[in-house]
């Protein structure tokens, strides 16, 4: 009998070791990647807390400034209605110096040598005297 060609098995052993190392080489990267990994989520924990709060603070710095642009909004309103109305108000003021300039003039324009009689509201009315008697009340 003939022997056939000979076959390299050492090659595919060769291959087959190759690739045995390249990966167990990858799972020990892998495995100091994610120990790594670990440990740097670990360190960053406060950041992330501290971010955590700075966004709650910014909402809630938000939701002042909102609020205090509505307030804002309601006062200009406000001031723009009390301004529209300044007219009127204007005018009637000028109503009343007229007025005040009329009774100053009537005041003015009085003898200065009679006396007003003075008017006093202050203490009590004495009942007026009485010398008749009824029996109304049953009483002579």
């Amino acid at each position: 009998m003939a022997a056939g060609p000979r076959r390299p098995i050492h090659l595919g052993i060769a291959v087959g070791i190759s690739a045995s190392v390249y990966a167990v080489s990858l799972a020990a990267v892998t495995g100091l990647q994610s120990a790594q990994s670990a440990q740097l989520a670990t360190d960053r924990a406060p950041l992330a807390d501290a971010a955590a709060r700075l966004d709650a603070s910014n909402a809630l710095l938000d939701s002042r400034l909102t609020a205090a642009r509505d307030a804002f909004n309601a006062s200009a309103a406000a001031f723009t209605n009390v301004a529209g109305d300044l007219g009127g108000f204007e005018r009637r003021l000028r109503s009343l110096a007229g007025t005040v300039a009329v009774i100053h003039g009537s005041a003015v324009s009085l003898p200065a040598a009679g006396a007003i009689p003075r008017v006093s509201s202050a203490g009590g009315v004495a009942a007026p005297a009485v010398h008749a008697t009824t029996t109304a009340s049953g009483k002579p």
